[in-house]
């Protein structure tokens, strides 16, 4: 027996002898599929030398019609030390620009996002995750986009003690405000 698939596109599946439908599924993290899809899952990386109150990493969604998904933060520094992840009250950003990586390779489009690393001007704010690393160690922070910025939220990780190095990646995709 055939099932049509309803929409006159012709489409058609097969049942075996007991009217079974085998099928298949595929699990796909949303990050994956939206990178994939529609090419716009990003990368954010910082590395610099910091001082001890600045934000390593300071970035805004700018799209007024769709949400930045947050999915992983990574961090790091040379020395060990505590840092955090927090997201600040939007503020006139300074700092150093940082570019979002489009995560397929084959895409053009550009992150709808203002980023920067180095950056004083945040007022520490709503604490969402405390870190600790050992020196040369890096912590991934699995936030599996239960972290969402709308139009002018922001997100940014502060390294509390003064490395010679930090560094730190932000991975998120766009997914249309409902």
């Amino acid at each position: 027996m055939l099932l049509e698939d309803g929409t006159g596109k012709g489409y058609k599946a097969a049942v075996d002898s007991h009217n079974h439908l085998e099928t298949h599924a595929i699990a796909e993290l949303a990050i994956a599929d939206a990178s994939e899809k529609h090419g716009d899952a990003y990368a954010w990386t910082a590395s610099a030398n910091i001082g001890a109150t600045d934000s390593i990493l300071w970035l805004r969604n700018d799209s007024t019609t769709q949400n930045l998904i947050i999915d992983t933060i990574s961090v790091s520094s040379d020395a060990a030390g505590s840092w955090f992840v927090y997201c600040p009250e939007n503020v006139t950003p300074d700092g150093t620009t940082v570019a979002g990586v489009n995560l397929n390779r084959s895409s053009s489009k550009v992150a709808l996002a203002t980023c920067k690393r180095d950056n004083t001007t945040a007022v520490l704010a709503n604490y969402i995750f405390y870190g600790h690393n050992a020196a040369a160690e890096t912590v991934v922070v699995q936030l599996r986009g239960a972290l969402v910025l709308g139009y002018s939220d922001c997100v940014a990780i502060d390294i509390t003690t003064e490395p010679a190095l930090a560094q730190a990646t932000i991975l998120g995709y766009y997914h249309p405000a409902i």
